[in-house]
């Protein structure tokens, strides 16, 4: 029975801690370690006190997983309770000294070493390892003392007044960040026991002391934060109440106002929540469940006091906006956040409560100050807790708790100010959790309401009614009912003279105009209208002097939804300086303007998904009468590759890179659509490389959503496809790049990104030994050998040959290719005679068959196992190609040199005669002329092991230089 058989059983069975040991075990000999991490921290949880011996166990396994994962600070903790529970074990210590040497930890990785060795003295890991430890360790003690000189130089200069000028501060403060990012062991001197915390707190607390400055040191208290034991304890070294202390450091964000610095101070939040729960995203660490469970009255605090700043009218918009995120990127389970429950726990209390209150606000009228980033930074928040709420009973709660809230404010609404508090979360539930909002909008009070709020002389009322109007066309079907009843109030608020109410009420003009899609046959307003409307968004964007960000950020909402009528999608191309405003606006708002202008980029290139329809189908669906969707010409290819060529050279890339920083997964995913959409073109990848567009392919690819992943991991493909690597993917990006390419080799991604896919991780193999490496870590081999084996898919198939033919170069896979019992040998002998129309396949066979060759034991093993190998040599000898007969030749010469007996045999087959024949070859086969001196070199292989001799005529050909065969 296979591994994987037994792996299904095993899940089969009823769940006990052992069978889940059980199948860790399993998921471990499979090398799915993550697999393996999960199944040991189930069978954790289920272990009682009774339960000693199988927890030293799962620890000490669960350590090999983490180790295999790069956790090095999971593998460390998980050999440490092993150590603890039995000191004599030598594999974990074994595993604690790797983690630690992995760590910097020398000192201590050492002495775990020593001890290993001193309880499994025959043991040749250990013996290595402590070998590597004692040349680091003398290095260590060397280096000690001149490290120690520098960070007291820089903490002197920094610090002390010792600097000259401000400028000589600045560099102090630029070094210190740079050793505390060096290795572990100068963080640690720089962090020095947590001393440096006041003299960096004096600094950001100072109003005097120079802004960049103050950053900096958050900056370098930040990078000492990444060590999870240095993280808890800052979190509690500020006051003997831990309340206390927990305030101190969430509400280090408002120490000053500055967007640099409260990013900074964010991100020291951020490490206090990885440290809590054992968690780090940009290591792929998920959140280890018994850790949390330790930690959590510190979660309970912390969680409990950036709801509190969430309502505090003394915190600032950009840091109410930091906090919102935190919550987005922690609470949330089933987007890697804290395990399980703590969502639930939130939604059950007041947390929801606090949201809710904050997406009533909106910067003109506010209880607590927001701006106009803290509308979408709260949908988001909102959308990923609606979707945390996996079971019915906590989405009754989730409901409960908002139509009680809702309905609170529903009881005041003949005041305005009650008024704008329920536009305003209408707005942001129909941005955010979409179906919850359309089931509150949707009744007529609320329809009443906005109706009368739009009539208002109020401007302010007539704002906020135009932009809740515009949410609410979300179908079709909901904008031909508003057409009836909006639209005249949406005209009505238009000759506003007030430039915000008269934009909002644009926008919904185009929402309404646009609701029939890129179906020409369900257009809802007349022709013509979509590119009148569009020239009106034209004029708010290209006066950049006289309207606001907002202003303009509304017109290109506007325009985004004129963006599926093809009519319109000429018009914006044809217009160079509409473009070039829309970079201005990307770089202006930011992630403000992500979705408009996304959407205008996946509408203009047509990459938004579009279901393929049968003709006979369509033929049928007309019969029956039912509605078919009709395609506009400028649709057609000729005009999307027109169009993505004027967007690019008008710096739509530029533009998604400004544009890129949010968390909105779909957001990022039409990002990924556009981009994938561009490199579609092989003219423009250079150009997409060089405005950024590989950091942000890897970016979409770790934070969109499933599909994104897949577009911004195709385009990576894309353009390493037909590129340099060492240029397209420079340093250490070479490397990020090949996971994103690995996970497009599945089968249930199409044909077309597997085929890139493979082609760009060939190019990739043959940069380096640890690119190489980095390709066979990500367990990329059995998928690319699926390939390999396919027969239906010839491209496929070569473009996996030629990858592996690359990986050959690394010593350890051609030593695994060659090892007795796999059939991988084999495959490269019998595909050398295999036929394609390019033989593409046989080329790079031919070619691995050649390398392989210099192996002595892989030469037996093809002359052992291969009974038809006779026939099998003559195809190879006889090919059409040149080249693979050339290479196969040099492959039939290295078997014959490793070994007499071998040699005999070639030689008393009739391979000897075509040999002989081919070196009689002349002029007329000048393309051959390869093939006849390999030739050549294996019947002397034959000659020097005596078992051949040259004729008189072979004599006076050689003494003679020439061929007395006659040419035909």
């Amino acid at each position: 029975m296979s591994f994987q058989q037994r792996h299904a059983k095993m899940v089969a069975k009823v769940e006990s801690a052992e069978g889940l040991r059980d199948q860790g075990n399993l998921a471990v000999q499979l090398q799915n370690w993550q697999e393996a991490v999960d199944k040991y921290t189930e069978s954790l949880q289920l272990c009682t006190d009774d339960d000693a011996g199988l927890r030293v166990t799962l620890y000490r396994n669960r350590s090999l997983a983490r180790l295999k994962l790069d956790d090095f600070e999971g593998a460390e903790l998980d050999a440490t309770k092993a150590i603890e529970a039995d000191g004599a074990d030598s594999k974990a210590l074994y595993r604690r000294a790797l983690a630690r040497e992995a760590l910097e930890k020398i000192p201590g990785a050492f002495a775990d070493a020593k001890e290993a060795l001193r309880l499994s003295p025959k043991d040749k890991n250990v013996t290595a390892i402590l070998q590597r430890l004692v040349q680091k360790n003398n290095d260590l003690v060397k280096k000690a003392t001149s490290l120690d000189t520098k960070v007291n130089d820089m903490q002197k200069l920094a610090f002390d007044g010792d600097a000259k000028d401000l400028e000589q501060k600045k560099t102090a403060m630029n070094n210190l960040l740079v050793l505390a990012r060096e290795n572990e062991s100068s963080a640690a001197r720089v962090w020095n026991e947590g001393k440096i915390f006041p003299i960096i707190k004096n600094i950001y607390t100072d109003k005097k002391e120079d802004e960049e400055v103050a950053i900096t040191a958050i900056r370098v208290l930040d990078e000492l934060l990444k060590n999870h034991a240095r993280a808890l304890k800052f979190l509690a070294m500020h006051d003997k109440e831990e309340m206390k202390s927990v305030r101190f450091v969430c509400r280090i964000m408002c120490a000053r106002p500055v967007e640099e610095f409260v990013d900074a101070a964010g991100l020291l939040v951020q490490r206090v929540f990885n440290a809590m729960v054992k968690m780090d995203r940009q290591k792929e660490m998920k959140p280890d469940p018994e850790i949390a469970e330790s930690n959590k009255l510190w979660i309970i605090r912390v969680i409990l006091e950036l709801q509190e700043m969430l309502t505090d009218k003394g915190v600032g918009p950009k840091v109410r906006n930091t906090v919102i995120d935190l919550f987005t990127k922690n609470l949330m389970h089933m987007d890697g956040g804290i395990p399980r429950g703590w969502s639930w726990k939130f939604v059950d209390e007041r947390g929801l409560l606090a949201l809710l209150d904050v997406s009533c606000q909106i910067p003109q009228k506010c209880d607590y100050l927001v701006n106009s980033e803290t509308r979408q930074h709260m949908a988001i928040c909102l959308s990923r807790l609606y979707d945390d709420m996996v079971f019915d009973t906590k989405r009754t709660i989730f409901k409960e708790r908002l139509d009680g809230f809702f309905n609170a404010l529903m009881a005041q609404n003949d005041k305005p100010e009650a008024q704008i508090k329920i536009a305003s979360l209408l707005t942001c539930l129909l941005q955010g959790p979409v179906d919850v909002g359309i089931n509150m909008v949707t009744n007529d009070q609320v329809t009443a309401m906005m109706l009368h709020m739009a009539g208002s002389d109020d401007l302010l009322l007539q704002g906020v009614a135009a932009e809740l109007i515009v949410m609410t066309v979300s179908k079709h079907e909901r904008a031909t009912a508003m057409l009836k009843v909006g639209v005249p109030i949406l005209r009505k608020l238009y000759d506003s003279e007030d430039e915000n109410v008269k934009v909002r009420a644009l926008v919904g003009l185009c929402k309404c105009a646009a609701a029939g899609g890129d179906d020409i046959s369900k257009q809802t307003m007349k022709e013509g209208a979509s590119i009148k409307l569009a020239a009106t968004c034209k004029k708010f964007l290209l006066d950049v002097d006289k309207y606001s960000v907002d202003v303009r950020r509304f017109a290109c909402e506007g325009l985004s939804y004129l963006s599926l009528d093809a009519d319109v999608k000429e018009w914006i191309v044809e217009d160079p300086l509409l473009l070039k405003a829309m970079l201005i606006l990307a770089k202006n708002a930011g992630p403000l303007c992500v979705f408009t202008l996304g959407a205008i980029y996946v509408n203009l290139t047509n990459s938004y998904d579009k279901p393929e329809v049968d003709d006979k189908m369509k033929e049928l669906a007309k019969f029956s009468k039912h509605h078919v969707p009709e395609a506009h010409p400028y649709d057609a290819e000729k005009y999307v590759v027109e169009r993505v060529k004027a967007l690019v050279d008008e710096g739509a890339i530029s533009a998604c890179v400004a544009i890129h920083k949010t968390e909105s997964k779909a957001a990022m995913e039409l990002l990924a659509r556009a981009l994938l959409a561009f490199a579609q073109q092989e003219k423009l990848r250079g150009r997409i490389i060089s405005e950024g567009g590989t950091p942000l392919c890897l970016h979409l690819y770790k934070n969109a959503t499933p599909e994104g992943q897949i577009k911004a991991a195709h385009c990576l493909a894309k353009l390493g496809a037909k590129s340099d690597p060492n240029i397209c993917f420079p340093g250490q990006r070479s490397y990020e790049v090949v996971k994103p390419l690995v996970e497009l080799l599945h089968p249930d991604i199409e044909g077309k990104p597997n085929y890139d896919a493979l082609i760009t991780l060939t190019n990739l193999a043959s940069v380096s030994d640890s690119v190489r490496k980095r390709i066979i870590k990500e367990r990329a081999v059995p998928k690319i050998e699926e390939y390999w084996f396919m027969t239906d898919h010839p491209h496929l198939r070569a473009a996996a040959a030629e990858l592996l033919i690359n990986l050959l170069f690394l010593e350890e896979f051609y030593n695994d290719t060659v090892r007795p019992g796999t059939d991988r040998l084999k495959l490269w002998v019998l595909y050398c005679g295999e036929e394609d129309d390019d033989y593409r396949l046989a080329r790079a066979s031919s070619g691995g068959f050649a390398i392989l060759t210099e192996d002595e034991g892989a030469c037996k093993r093809i002359m052992t196992e291969i009974k038809s190998w006779p026939e099998c040599f003559k195809d190879m000898l006889m090919h059409e190609d040149p080249e693979i007969q050339r290479r196969c030749l040099i492959g039939i010469k290295n078997i014959m040199k490793s070994d007499k007996g071998l040699c005999a045999e070639i030689t008393a087959s009739e391979i000897f005669r075509i040999l002989v024949a081919i070196t009689k070859l002349g002029k007329n086969s000048s393309n051959r002329l390869g093939s006849v001196e390999e030739a050549k070199k294996a019947l002397q292989v034959a000659e020097e092991f005596d078992l051949i001799k040259a004729t008189d005529r072979e004599m006076f050909e050689r003494l003679n230089n020439l061929n007395t065969v006659p040419e035909e």
